[in-house]
């Protein structure tokens, strides 16, 4: 595990130096004030996350990969292939794309409110 990389930015999934990764983990904890909410923030966005197929993903990374198109991808990890599940993540397709294009549709909502 120390060596894996995340598939989708090829970074380590685990930081090099063991106190980041305890450091990473106090931050995921309870927040109270405004900074402590944005580490807190930040801390689950490269919190190494593993998927059915047993890669190892950044958060944020999965989170990208699981909820843009294309949908369905297959795990870009070398000599895996499988398809990448997870249950913080709708596992239906049709529901990722639902979710997608409704996303798309109020951006583009918002960006015509912004030309008139």
């Amino acid at each position: 595990l120390p060596d894996e990389k995340c598939p989708v930015c090829t970074e380590l999934t685990l930081p090099q130096n063991p106190d980041d990764l305890s450091l990473l983990y106090d931050a995921m904890k309870e927040a109270n004030t405004k900074e402590e909410k944005k580490a807190r923030k930040e801390a689950k966005q490269i919190c190494p996350i593993r998927t059915h197929c047993g890669c190892w993903y950044h958060y944020r990374c999965l989170d990208t990969f699981m909820t843009e198109p294309p949908f369905g991808d297959a795990c870009l990890t070398i000599n895996c292939g499988r398809r990448v599940y997870h249950p913080n993540w709708p596992s239906s397709m049709v529901t990722l794309e639902r979710v997608w294009a409704n996303k798309e549709a109020r951006k583009r909502e918002i960006e015509d409110m912004d030309m008139l």
